[in-house]
């Protein structure tokens, strides 16, 4: 009787001591994976840091200017919200008249060029939600009323006058003159551009939504990266 109450006892003394060892290694293996997984997140959300910077780098340029272009900017990014511009003329019309602006360009061409905006593409481009709310915006008859409408909107010939506007041609003479304007045309002669855009390419956890998105399985201490979801204001 002793000895089986022996062998029980050891026999619970073994279990607890495996449990406690998996616990033990499985616990900083998880939080390190967490925070690998939040640190991708945070450097996967495009915030226009960069544009802002980008921007500030362009001539007679404040704040106060690129805050009033940012909203119209996010729909570069963001498919959802480029659907929802497309299908109001007047903010369309506005979006094209602020692309018209050589400074707006070149913050575009910079950004375009970014592993930043390579990620928040990937992202969107491979989230089923969010490009299913997109084209969903294409099957509201409200979207060709606005258009047909379009010619009897005010604001649309506004926008359209505004990219005739001699100050914006003045614009196009200052940033011909700056040499930041080219930049983005001469930076690939430096080799040290490549280096970064590289690393992207060959990091596996730039292709995960890919991945997620055929549901194919992730590769060995590649933590899943999931869609952000979309909570309050577009930023």
């Amino acid at each position: 009787m002793n000895r089986r109450t022996s062998c029980k006892r050891t026999l619970l003394i073994s279990i607890v001591a495996t449990f406690w060892t998996i616990s033990a290694w499985a616990g900083p293996a998880h939080a390190q994976e967490k925070a690998t997984t939040d640190d991708r997140e945070k450097q996967m959300e495009h915030k226009f840091e960069k544009a802002k910077q980008y921007y500030g780098e362009c001539k007679h340029t404040d704040d106060a200017q690129f805050e009033a272009i940012r909203p119209y900017l996010k729909a570069f990014t963001d498919a959802e919200v480029m659907a929802d511009t497309m299908t109001d003329p007047a903010t369309f019309a506005k979006l094209m008249q602020i692309v018209s602006d050589p400074r707006t360009m070149h913050v575009m061409t910079k950004c375009a060029t970014e592993p930043v905006m390579w990620d928040t593409w990937m992202r969107g481009l491979t989230d089923f939600n969010k490009m299913g709310r997109a084209m969903a915006r294409f099957m509201n008859p409200t979207m060709y009323f606005n258009w047909m409408m379009a010619p009897m909107n005010p604001q649309v010939y506004s926008s359209m006058f505004g990219m005739m506007d001699p100050n914006n041609m003045n614009k196009w003479l200052i940033a011909s003159m700056n040499p930041a304007f080219y930049q983005p045309f001469f930076a690939p002669l430096n080799p040290n551009w490549y280096t970064p855009r590289l690393q992207w390419m060959m990091d596996p956890r730039s292709f995960q939504p890919m991945m997620n998105m055929l549901a194919l399985p992730a590769l060995p201490g590649v933590p899943t990266v999931q869609p952000a979801p979309q909570t309050g204001e577009n930023k």
